[in-house]
């Protein structure tokens, strides 16, 4: 099996959303970035794994992290160590898991930089998810929470923040025009470009991660609006309005990270399009996501999503463009 072709498949099986990002990019970034998407998606999946303990899933995060880091050389522990019934599983992500040894060398491709930068954005992220997985098992009443704003900072960054720093080195390497005050700038903007991103994923998914018992909104921003616990938040007996002044703080976070997303990608040079591109597309998504969520809705239409990708495509190299498009999704939007 072609290595490189195995992957491009398998990106399309596990996300759709990333596939078309990762596409559009020039080919000295795509095949790194669609390396690391990839090995992240396999730390993702052993985390959200709710039959492994959290020993378990320590040991898998750690055995990948090292084959990452190695180069593949001891992958078969890690494959060793997978639940035998991900072997067949007709799950993509399950499946990429079992062929971690087809993608893993191919980190090898590319200069030590490229290299060092996903393998540390891959081992931090493994770590964190380590941390949290240790963090879920100790519940309160049966429910995973997060406690403090710093708690859900902690969490984000993780999840999404690393990436932000991992895609802005990973640029910073492969554009030699980068003059050094704008690889500061970006690098400066990087966590919060990604965290814009979670957290807008984290207000859209409360339901659905209630179900599983899991709640991201902090209990600090419950018991500041008089809701004194996680029951509480989602009991139907509390008053709409307190719910939403809770919410209401976690848009303001989002708000501040997606001004700071918008900013990051007006720092990119207007002729490196692609990578403009890139980023617009999942930014432009939660800010309008965030809006709809504002009107009582859950996420933007399939539509939409269309539609952001035909006017970026040909008005994305525009700052003033940028500027109004994030004014237009979120009109009370501080610019």
């Amino acid at each position: 099996m072609n290595a490189w072709k195995y992957a491009e498949e398998t990106l399309d099986k596990v996300s759709r959303t990333f596939a078309l990002n990762i596409k559009v990019l020039g080919k000295n970034l795509r095949e790194p970035v669609l390396l690391a998407y990839l090995y992240m998606r396999i730390a993702d999946t052993i985390e959200d794994e709710s039959d492994l303990p959290a020993k378990e899933k320590a040991t898998l995060l750690k055995k990948f992290s090292q084959a990452v880091n190695f180069g593949g050389e001891n992958i078969d522990e890690f494959i060793k160590a997978l639940p035998q019934n991900w072997k067949n599983s007709e799950k993509a992500d399950c499946a990429l898991c079992y062929n971690a040894a087809i993608i893993i060398p191919l980190l090898q491709e590319y200069s030590k930089p490229f290299a060092d930068a996903v393998k540390k954005g891959v081992e931090e992220m493994c770590n964190g998810m380590a941390e949290f997985s240790a963090r879920q098992e100790i519940r309160t009443d049966g429910w995973f929470t997060i406690e403090s704003e710093a708690d859900l900072d902690r969490y984000c960054y993780f999840v999404a923040g690393l990436v932000g720093n991992m895609l802005t080195e990973l640029f910073c390497i492969s554009k030699k025009n980068f003059n050094e005050r704008l690889q500061k700038k970006l690098r400066e903007l990087s966590v919060s470009f990604g965290l814009a991103l979670q957290l807008v994923n984290i207000m859209k998914d409360i339901n659905e991660d209630s179900s599983r018992k899991v709640c991201f909104v902090p209990m600090e921003f419950c018991r500041k609006h008089g809701i004194n616990s996680v029951q509480d938040f989602f009991s139907p007996e509390t008053p709409q309005e307190k719910k939403n002044s809770v919410i209401s703080e976690l848009t303001g976070k989002a708000k501040k990270h997606l001004q700071d997303a918008k900013n990051y990608i007006k720092t990119l040079p207007r002729f490196e399009y692609r990578i403009r591109l890139f980023c617009l597309w999942p930014s432009l998504m939660a800010a309008d996501n965030l809006r709809v969520i504002g009107e009582g809705g859950n996420k933007i239409t399939r539509e939409t999503v269309k539609k952001i990708i035909r006017r970026t495509t040909i008005f994305g190299w525009s700052n003033s463009w940028v500027e109004r498009e994030f004014s237009r999704f979120l009109p009370c939007f501080a610019l």
